[in-house]
């Protein structure tokens, strides 16, 4: 914002409403002080509002909490006494004798509903308000059960009346449109009228709310500003509300990284299973949430974490930038820190029969088919898949029954953070030699993977020996099946080794009993997930294929693959190496690899570096050079496309390869309809 606006802002104040008896609650603590998730409601008001900017704020209390309150109050909060206290609007008279005289904005809200609103809420109420130069605003939210609530009474989208439960018609009950008991004022307006809140005959008191009809009835503005997110409002009255308020607090989260593949997957999962779900990212319109209603912020910051149970991250910023605004503001406030992986594990497949599904590669694919062959049979389970999946449209469901599939990656031991009751391990390709070093730790962790299943749980493994020693470290209750053969031979998706995929998938189905023949026809029809040899579109006469391989074994097998299923056509494939530590680990293995490559010509653009540092350019130039004359160094993925554009006629098909950018070069190419 602009110095015009900081100067607005610093105008804003606020009053708490902390001098209720709350005697509903039944206790001899003050209702504002009763905890929410382990910190007295009135202070998570608090730092909402200071974390909206809102730097002066009066709590009014009453003779007997004032002591209490003083105790828990931060020292730059003042207090005042209603010492005859004689409702909301004489508490607001009482805060207003407090307020420093230039204050513009004045907010009047209780100490005890507004624990769950967001700061940026709080922010666009005040900016609204400034904005429509409103004499007062106050917030109102759409309930399914508005009983003894205030309806918010509007014509023609502008607000009359506030009509309280008792003295609403027939009509005006079946609104769903409350008031949320949250106001902003003009401070000048509000100094000129507080004193012409009329007692109410019946209890004596004066109530804030009756400042709505005040203003109507002079025409002047005021607006009603609805609260969209239902898990911003709730009102604690009793202990079984407070109780409530815990259980709805223990579920507001905030999802660094949520673009991501896995995160955004698991973002939707929490979302549909009743959390209440934020996030940022650095870049938050991956494909993964193109489609998505979930609202990413774009960039990090601390503000991010007010207000939430649990901050959930990718294991890559923990361990990349350990000191990121949000993880100091969490350590700060002691809010928990979780990975995805461990939050999934922990909270979403709570009391579910789980089914993980490990190796170093084939993990997207068999994860997909094992949910789709369920999905078939009716079993309605929740999927977590790391691609997005072409038969859904996105790279997760939200079922309704005990089933969760999940895929499980090994890097950074993450698949620890499951307790399969079935567990499949395609493969245990030594991958991502950053984290492990060398063989022998990467089957130490496998280990420990296959003793996380469940007891009597079962452990499905693919044909190969490795596989049958690991094998010998399960314990005794856990059954060890070897995946079948199904005789599979026809699937609509291209390549022969995503038949070991398919019987894995096959295996699964057997274990839970389920008719072979439908789901040897659920796997035949599977259209497959993307980025594995996922057809693009055509440019300029040649076809484009997208594919996520970064091993040396699956960039052979895969680029084989596209060929053997266009044996009459040329193809280019174009390689981006995925990080320096992969490439030198296992630079002979690639070398070979991309020799044996039954493809016409390679063209290996730059290192995508990820995590990690060095000279992009020059081991692509080697790589290049150790493959032989079919390989040639091609640059940044435009100047790969500026190549392809110039050898157009050289080649009938493109197979763009790697886990970073690479798959933008169809865009690119697209975007200059080469």
């Amino acid at each position: 914002m602009g110095d015009k606006s900081k100067t607005k802002m610093k105008s804003v104040a606020a009053i708490v409403l902390a001098g209720g008896i709350g005697k509903r609650m039944k206790s001899k603590t003050s209702k504002v002080l009763h905890e929410i998730k382990g910190k007295p409601m009135i202070l998570r008001t608090i730092h909402n509002l200071k974390a909206a900017n809102v730097d002066d704020i009066i709590v009014v209390a009453n003779p007997a909490n004032i002591n209490e309150l003083n105790k828990v109050l931060p020292n730059n909060i003042r207090s005042t006494i209603q010492k005859n206290p004689k409702g909301t609007g004489d508490a607001t008279e009482t805060g207003l004798t407090k307020i420093k005289k230039d204050t513009g904005t004045l907010l009047v809200v209780n100490g005890d509903d507004s624990a769950f609103y967001k700061p940026e809420t709080i922010k666009r109420v005040i900016k609204q308000h400034i904005e429509t130069n409103s004499i007062q605003t106050f917030l109102t939210v759409k309930v399914a059960n508005p009983a003894g609530l205030g309806r918010v009474l509007k014509k023609n989208g502008q607000v009359l009346a506030i009509i309280e439960e008792k003295e609403a018609t027939q009509a005006q009950k079946k609104i769903k449109e409350i008031n949320a008991g949250f106001y902003v004022f003009k401070t000048e307006w509000l100094r000129e009228n507080i004193s012409k809140i009329d007692a109410s005959p019946a209890t004596g008191e004066k109530y804030v709310v009756n400042l709505v009809s005040i203003a109507t009835r002079g025409g002047q503005r005021v607006n009603a500003y609805l609260v969209k997110d239902e898990h911003e409002w709730y009102g604690i009255n009793t202990k079984a509300d407070l109780q409530v308020a815990n259980e709805k607090f223990a579920k507001k989260i905030h999802i660094m990284g949520m673009a991501g593949a896995g995160a955004s997957a698991v973002a939707h999962i929490a979302k549909e299973s009743g959390f209440d779900v934020s996030g940022c990212d650095l870049t938050p319109n991956s494909s993964y949430v193109k489609s998505s209603k979930l609202k990413i912020a774009n960039g990090h910051g601390a503000a991010h974490v007010h207000n939430i149970a649990m901050l959930i991250v990718s294991p890559a910023v923990v361990k990349n930038n350990p000191n990121s605004e949000e993880l100091k503001e969490a350590k700060k406030h002691d809010i928990p820190t979780l990975t995805w992986q461990e939050f999934q594990g922990k909270f979403l497949q709570k009391n579910k029969f789980v089914i993980s599904v490990a190796g170093g590669y084939g993990k997207s694919t068999t994860t997909a088919m094992i949910s789709q062959i369920m999905i078939s049979e009716g079993l309605d389970p929740t999927c977590e898949v790391g691609a997005v999946v072409k038969d859904w449209g996105t790279n997760y469901k939200v079922g309704k029954s005990i089933y969760y599939i999940n895929e499980a990656d090994e890097y950074a031991d993450n698949f620890l953070n499951y307790n399969p009751d079935i567990a499949v391990i395609l493969n245990i390709a030594w991958d991502h030699p950053d984290y492990f070093k060398n063989r022998e730790m990467l089957q130490k962790s496998y280990q420990k993977f296959i003793n996380n299943i469940k007891k009597d749980g079962y452990l499905i493994i693919g044909r190969d020996e490795n596989l049958y020693d690991l094998a010998k470290s399960a314990r005794k209750d856990i059954k060890v099946v070897k995946i079948e053969d199904f005789n599979q031979e026809k699937l609509s998706i291209i390549g022969d080794f995503r038949i070991i995929n398919a019987n894995a998938a096959l295996t699964v189905a057997k274990l839970l009993k389920l008719d072979i023949n439908r789901a040897k026809k659920s796997v035949q029809n599977f259209k497959g997930v993307a980025r594995r040899l996922e057809l693009k579109g055509e440019v300029n006469g040649a076809v484009v294929y997208d594919d996520y391989a970064v091993q040396p074994f699956t960039v052979l097998t895969t680029a084989n693959a596209l060929k053997d299923k266009f044996k009459d056509k040329k193809v280019v494939l174009v390689l981006e190496p995925h990080t320096f530590s992969r490439i030198n680990t296992f630079y002979a293995d690639f070398i070979s690899a991309l020799k044996k490559t039954n493809v016409e010509s390679i063209l290996v653009t730059n290192v995508f570096a990820a995590r990690e540092k060095g000279d992009i350019k020059q081991l692509s130039k080697k790589l290049a050079r150790s493959v032989g004359k079919k390989a040639t160094y091609s640059g940044s993925i435009k100047e790969s496309a500026n190549y392809l554009q110039e050898n157009n006629k050289n080649f009938d098909i493109i197979l763009s390869m790697g886990a970073g950018d690479i798959y933008k070069l169809y865009d690119i190419m697209k975007s200059r309809n080469l």
